[in-house]
C-alpha cells in the first residue's frame, strides 16, 4: 500500500531511544567528586582561551548554588544549545590539539554530578547572553529531553558577571542535592561545611593547572575573593634546584610522550615552608611517581601507574617524574571522563619503568648517603638480636635478654612464664642444619633482613624499637643512636634517615 513502509523495513530494526529521566539519572554517577568537576568546567574555559575564572560559593542553606564564570569567547545561542547536549563530541573525533575535553560529556556530567539544576549563560563578542537550562526534575516529570530556556533569578543574579564581558560564560548549578540538601540556612556548622568546601577546590585547581597558573598572562582563577598560586611539585620556580636526568622522548602510534625526571632536594636543604608547601595537598609520601599531563593540564598527580607494583616508600619520595602525553593518546592512555586517571599503554611500560628505576635509585641515594653518616662500621659496637653460643664443644644460638625490644617485652609481661617458655621453645628449634644446606646451596635465594617488605614495615619495625629503648630511659637522640647501631638497622640507612626525619630528631 502507498506511503507504508514494506514488512522488510518495519523488521529491520527498532528504534530504541534512551528514556530522558533515566539517563540523566545514570550521567550522574561518573565518580566526580566536587574539585573534579569543577577542574572539567575550568578546561572548558582555557580550551575557549580564557584568562580569567572565578568561582563563587554561593550559601542560601538548601537553596545555596556555585558558579563558574570565565572571560572566554563564549557561545551563541546556536553553539550553546549545542553545548547543552549530552554527547555533543565524539572520542573519536580529530581534535585541536589543546582541546581539554573528550568525550563532549564533561560540561553535563560534571555538572549534574554536584546539582540538580545547571544553567548555562554565555555570550560572544557579537552576540548577547543568552542561556539553557538542564532542570533534573523538570526532565523527569516530562519524560523528555527539554532544555529549558528560562533561568531563576539566583542564576541571573550570579550569572551578572556575563552582562559586563565582551565575551564569556557563566556555569550556575542549584538543587545542590549533593552539598546542600536540606540544610537550614540560619546553620551555622552547616554554612561552615559548604563554605570549606571551597578549600579543596583550591588545592585541586592550584595542583592541576600549576603550569598554567605560573605563566604570567596565561590564566588567573579566583575562588572568592582568594587568587591561586600555582602549586609547583618540581619546585622548578624556586631557589631550590631540584636534580634532573635527561628529558627523553618516546615514540608512540606516531605521537609522542615526552619525560622528565626530577630528584627534589633533601628536607635539609630547603627551608621549612618551602618543604611544606612541596609536600603538596596529599603529602610528600603519595605525591612520589610519575606525573601525567596532556597539553600541561595535570591528570595524575604523583603515582608509581601499577608499573612493577611500586608503592609509595619513604626513601623514593623526593622522586617526580613529569610525563606529557598529546590528546591523540587519550585512548591508548585510558584518559576517563573524569579525567583524573591514567594508564600506560604496554608499548610505554618498559620505558617508564626503566626511567623510574634511574629517578628511584638517585632519590634513595640521598637518604643513603646521608643516612650511611648515621651508622658505625665497629661491629663490637652492634646490638645484635641473636647470640652463639657454645657449650661442651656444641653451637647454639639464643636470643639477647639485653636487646631492647626483647628486655621492653619481658618487663611488660606481668606473667613471663609464657614469654620466656616461647623464646626458649624458638631458640631450640631454629633449623640450623637446614639453614646451613639451603645457604650453601642456593645462596642467592637465601633471603636477608627485611628483604621484600616495604619500607613501612621496616620503619613500624624500627618504631617499636626505638620505644623500647626511650621506655629503659635513653633520650630520643640517645635512643636514636642506639638504633642506629642495632642489627639489622645499620644495613637500612636510608630508612635510618626517614625515621629521623619524621621523628623529629636532630642528628
Amino acid at each position: 500500500m502507498k506511503g507504508q513502509p514494506s514488512s522488510s523495513s518495519e523488521t529491520e530494526y527498532d528504534l530504541v531511544e534512551p528514556r530522558a529521566e533515566n539517563l540523566v539519572e545514570s550521567l550522574r554517577a561518573f565518580g566526580y567528586a566536587l574539585p573534579t568537576a569543577i577542574a572539567d568546567l575550568v578546561d572548558n574555559s582555557l580550551f575557549a582561551g580564557a584568562k580569567n575564572v572565578w568561582i563563587q560559593f554561593h550559601w542560601n542553606g538548601a537553596d545555596s548554588a556555585v558558579a563558574i564564570t570565565d572571560d572566554g569567547s563564549g557561545m551563541d545561542e546556536p553553539a550553546l544549545r549545542e553545548a547543552m547536549r549530552p554527547g555533543s563530541t565524539s572520542p573519536r573525533d580529530r581534535r585541536d590539539p589543546a582541546d581539554l575535553g573528550r568525550f563532549g560529556l564533561g560540561l553535563k556530567t560534571a555538572s549534574f554530578s554536584q546539582a540538580r539544576r545547571v544553567t548555562v549563560i554565555s555570550r560572544t563578542r557579537n552576540s548577547v547572553p543568552v542561556s539553557r537550562c538542564w532542570d533534573l526534575d523538570h526532565v523527569d516529570r516530562e519524560k523528555s529531553w527539554q532544555l529549558l530556556k528560562s533561568r531563576t533569578p539566583l542564576a541571573s543574579q550570579l550569572g551578572s558577571r556575563i552582562e559586563s564581558l565582551p565575551s564569556g560564560t557563566c556555569i550556575v548549578w542549584e538543587k545542590l542535592d549533593r552539598l546542600s540538601q536540606g540544610a537550614d540556612v540560619s546553620d551555622a556548622k552547616a554554612q561552615d561545611r559548604f563554605l570549606s568546601l571551597s578549600d579543596g577546590v583550591e588545592e585541586h585547581l592550584a595542583c592541576v593547572f600549576h603550569r598554567f597558573l605560573a605563566k604570567p598572562g596565561t590564566l588567573r582563577i579566583q575562588v572568592g575573593n582568594l587568587e591561586l598560586k600555582a602549586w609547583d611539585p618540581f619546585l622548578a620556580a624556586s631557589r631550590y634546584s631540584p636534580t634532573t636526568l635527561p628529558i627523553e622522548r618516546l615514540g608512540l602510534l606516531g605521537a609522542h610522550v615526552e619525560v622528565e625526571p626530577f630528584v627534589l632536594p633533601h628536607l635539609s636543604k630547603v627551608d621549612s615552608e618551602v618543604h611544606k608547601h612541596a609536600a603538596g595537598p596529599r603529602g610528600w609520601n603519595l605525591h612520589q611517581g610519575f606525573y601525567v599531563y596532556r597539553h600541561r593540564r595535570l591528570l595524575v598527580a604523583g603515582d608509581w601507574l601499577g608499573i612493577k607494583g611500586w608503592k609509595p616508600e619513604e626513601h623514593y619520595k623526593l622522586a617526580r617524574i613529569r610525563v606529557d602525553i598529546p590528546n591523540s593518546l587519550d585512548l591508548a592512555w585510558e584518559i576517563d571522563v573524569t579525567k583524573s586517571k591514567a594508564t600506560p599503554p604496554p608499548g610505554l611500560r618498559e620505558e617508564l619503568e626503566r626511567i623510574g628505576l634511574r629517578a628511584r635509585s638517585l632519590a634513595k641515594q640521598i637518604y643513603s648517603h646521608r643516612g650511611a653518616r648515621l651508622t658505625t662500621r665497629d661491629p663490637d659496637k652492634h646490638v645484635f638480636l641473636w647470640q652463639q653460643k657454645v657449650r661442651h664443644n656444641l653451637v647454639s644460638y639464643e636470643l639477647n635478654r639485653e636487646h631492647p625490644l626483647v628486655k621492653a617485652s619481658l618487663a611488660a609481661c606481668q606473667d613471663r612464664a609464657p614469654l620466656n617458655a616461647l623464646i626458649k621453645l624458638v631458640e631450640q628449634t631454629i633449623p640450623v642444619p637446614l639453614i646451613t644446606i639451603t645457604d650453601r646451596e642456593k645462596p642467592d635465594q637465601t633471603s636477608g633482613p627485611f628483604e621484600g617488605l616495604q619500607g613501612s614495615e621496616v620503619l613500624g619495625v624500627m618504631r617499636e624499637v626505638f620505644k623500647a629503648l626511650a621506655i629503659t630511659g635513653y633520650t630520643p637522640s640517645e635512643a636514636f643512636s642506639r638504633l642506629c647501631i642495632t642489627e639489622p638497622f645499620h644495613r637500612f640507612p636510608e630508612i635510618l634517615e626517614t625515621f629521623a626525619e619524621q621523628e623529629g630528631i636532630s642528628k
